[in-house]
């Protein structure tokens, strides 16, 4: 059934594919759930007429797509209209410690949802949009944030009160006259009766608060109590420079160009964490380093206490802090209170490592996962941090960690059984008694309802995107999926689940690796292999889920029935191994990584068949790089290979994720040198397809343009660049998708398919 499989139909993305749901979330009396869908019916009728003609139909359907409902118990769910959809889905939420009230919002505009009263009530109806919704720990006041003001309003309904005046400027009051103008200025007064005011009445609260010029305010959150505001300030440092992108197919038919990301070395945004008391109007800020990296986590549950997150200047560690309020210095600064601190010799990182961090639901302390046992586990510590316990162990990592409404038990997703799956779990309070809630392979994503009977879970594996499904947490019964939302024509393909081995590495340890056999296929080895290696670095693409590359899965199946053995390979630094994996690449991108790259291809050689001379390798981003790498420090063993959006110099990347592997080019410029390909260049000997998009702004498009000098000056041959004029970093048409993977295919057939 592979027959109609070509590079146009595996390009065409969600028109092939159909859209898988997103963003679930319950009501609040829990009787329903919603998500953003698309149902894939009118899809498939399109797609019988021309598969090759999915993506188009799809971006006529998209405008179809919305928000669905469906009803816990009977299973059924409709599309919203547009309107329905912002009276009823909520976007965010907050609830009252016992669970009866919560604040919504809805369509940009806030409601107050009573389960007691069973009543909802609509109190905003703006046109700029309302976000950042809280309530008071008495569940008498809602908050809400609109235009980087905070409001607040009584459960009651009125009156709406505005509680800050929040001038993004530097205070005019600061800027003191020269005498020159201040003898000026009390002259005018002195000889006109315009300028001889009497004493003003003071101004009603609230007052205005200076918080600095040329900053944004990136988060904003009202304390329990309703009496400060913490406010995450970002701005540039003075004297950075930031790369243009250019853009030359505009509407105007002129070049325009966009700012991007400053280059390492030129620090990024500085990030500060300050506080508004909102009975006096002013700004309390925190005496931290000015070079620590300091965000915002959240309010105690219970008290004014805030947690935050710092990280040094060099990644090297991680604290979590308690801001105290009334914990003033001589400076009238607030000092800290250092609940947890984690430090690596690399750099701190692991699993979910930015978005970890919470307080247990009684505020009696934190949680968290932490590497710092070799793998990614739960932690918690105390209020005054005296108390720290590790909940699990193990050769495995925690992914999500999710505190009962009860305090009794926590709900994580692991990856115990496999490194490759993420299932869900279920333990008590103090880690003991874990047991395994769903034993399916596959990913399981969580959304759990307001009382928690009911977890909503998004399942894929391999051969299945994601689909909703629900978990009974009394019964313990898992029931879906509850819709189809993959096309007709996308089930109609046999879709392989990979074989996965692991390859014994150069170094005496092993790694993993997908196998795509032509033989699985009902197909004859033409004696080549091809070496897929993923982006990102730091990610997982040997899993038992639907994976992030989902066209390059397809790809590797159109390969295989071409007669070429490839390999997916989990090289050293991917996700879901463990911190020796993860900072195996310190100070060396390129090095262990690519070895496992190579060491891979030698597999291929000596085990599967495929000819010495005949392996090629592909990849984007992170996998463009090692592509460069192993073409121009192995051209023996590998022939040719597709360089997708590659980072070519390293000292050309952004700050905070190259700082944290290689340092900086002024601190370790040695580092730079051995992890860049540009230096390594003049061991090319052909067989390279370098793609770009013009417009990325992630990896520059002035990064292979430098490479393609280098070559051109060191007089190489057999190389090809395809630059795609109005793709960003990942490519979002489907033609450009195709005339990429179009050219990989040529390039692997000339090279490797051939006898010579």
């Amino acid at each position: 059934r592979f027959d109609d499989l070509t590079i146009r139909v595996i390009m065409q993305g969600s028109g092939l594919i159909g859209t898988t749901p997103e963003d679930v979330r319950f009501s609040a009396d829990g009787s329903r759930i919603f998500f953003e869908w698309n149902d894939p019916a009118a899809l498939d009728s399109l797609n019988a007429l021309s598969l090759e003609s999915a993506y188009k139909n799809y971006l006529d359907l998209e405008k179809r797509s919305g928000t669905f409902v469906m009803d816990v118990v009977s299973r059924e769910f409709e599309k919203l209209s547009d309107a329905a959809a912002d009276t009823l889905a909520p976007d965010e939420y907050a609830w009252n410690k016992e669970r009866t009230r919560r604040a919504e919002i809805r369509g940009g505009n806030l409601y107050l949802v009573d389960l007691s009263a069973r009543t909802t009530r609509q109190i905003t109806a703006t046109e700029a949009a309302e976000n950042s919704v809280a309530i008071s720990v008495d569940g008498r006041t809602a908050y809400f944030v609109r235009e980087n003001n905070l409001f607040s309003v009584p459960w009651r309904g009125h009156p709406v009160r505005q509680l800050t005046d929040l001038r993004l400027s530097n205070d005019p009051d600061d800027d003191e006259p020269s005498k020159q103008r201040e003898i000026l200025m009390e002259q005018q007064k002195e000889l006109f009766k315009d300028f001889q005011r009497e004493d003003e009445p003071p101004k009603k609260r609230p007052r205005p608060v200076y918080v600095g010029k040329d900053r944004s305010i990136d988060e904003f959150r009202v304390s329990p109590t309703g009496r400060y505001a913490a406010l995450e300030l970002s701005s540039d440092p003075s004297g950075v420079r930031r790369p243009e992108v250019p853009h030359f197919i505009t509407e105007s038919g002129y070049m325009e160009t966009r700012e991007t990301r400053p280059k390492v070395g030129d620090e990024g945004q500085e990030i500060q964490v300050v506080l508004v008391d909102l009975e006096g109007d002013s700004l309390l800020t925190l005496s931290v380093e000015s070079s620590e990296w300091v965000s915002i986590r959240s309010w105690s549950p219970v008290s004014d206490v805030l947690l935050v997150r710092g990280i040094n200047a060099d990644f090297t560690t991680r604290n979590f802090y308690g801001i105290f309020p009334d914990n003033r210095n001589a400076e009238g600064k607030i000092d800290p209170f250092v609940l947890d601190e984690y430090q690596d010799v690399a750099w701190v990182g692991g699993p979910n490592f930015y978005s970890t961090g919470e307080w247990l639901r009684d505020g009696s302390g934190i949680y968290f996962v932490s590497e710092e046992a070799g793998y990614s586990h739960l932690f918690t510590v105390s209020m005054d941090g005296s108390r720290r316990e590790q909940l699990t162990t193990g050769r495995w990592e925690v992914r999500s960690a999710h505190p009962s409404l009860d305090g009794t038990r926590w709900y994580l997703i692991t990856n115990e059984i496999d490194p490759g799956a993420r299932r869900l779990w279920v333990m008590d309070r103090d880690g003991a008694n874990r047991r395994l809630l769903t034993s399916d392979s596959g990913e399981y994503v969580p959304t759990y309802s307001p009382d928690e009977s009911v977890i909503a879970l998004l399942k894929s594996t391999v051969i299945s995107p994601r689909e909703v499904f629900l978990f009974d947490t009394a019964t313990e019964a898992l029931d879906g999926p509850l819709m189809v939302s993959t096309t007709e024509a996308f089930r109609n393909f046999p879709w392989v689940w990979p074989e996965v081995i692991k390859i014994k590495a150069s170094d005496g340890k092993s790694f993993r690796a997908h196998i795509f056999r032509p033989e699985t296929f009902g197909q004859k080895s033409n004696g080549a292999g091809v070496v897929f290696i993923h982006g990102a670095g730091y990610t997982q693409n040997v899993i038992d889920w639907w994976p992030y590359y989902y066209r390059e899965y397809m790809f590797n199946h159109f390969l295989a029935l071409n007669g070429y053995t490839v390999l997916n390979v989990d090289f050293r630094a991917s996700a879901g191994y463990g911190r020796e994996c993860r900072v195996a690449i310190h100070r060396h991108m390129g090095g262990r990584d690519l070895d496992d790259v190579i060491d891979g291809a030698r597999h291929l050689v000596k085990y599967e068949g495929v000819r010495e001379g005949k392996v090629g390798v592909y990849g984007g981003s992170y996998g463009g790089f090692l592509t460069l790498m192993a073409l121009f420090k192995y051209p023996d063993e590998i022939t040719c290979g597709g360089a997708v959006r590659s980072v070519t110099d390293w000292a050309h990347y952004n700050h905070w994720y190259t700082s944290r592997i290689l340092g900086t080019p002024e601190s370790d410029p040695e580092a730079y040198r051995r992890s860049s390909p540009i230096y390594f260049a003049d061991g090319f000997q052909g067989g390279l397809l370098m793609v770009h998009g013009l417009v990325d702004a992630n990896v520059l498009a002035a990064d292979i343009l430098r490479l393609t000098q280098r070559l051109i000056e060191l007089g190489k041959e057999d190389w090809e660049l395809a630059i795609y004029p109005i793709e960003p970093h990942s490519f979002v048409r489907a033609d450009s998708w195709t005339d990429e993977y179009k050219r990989i295919f040529r390039l692997f057939e000339k090279n490797l398919a051939n006898d010579k």
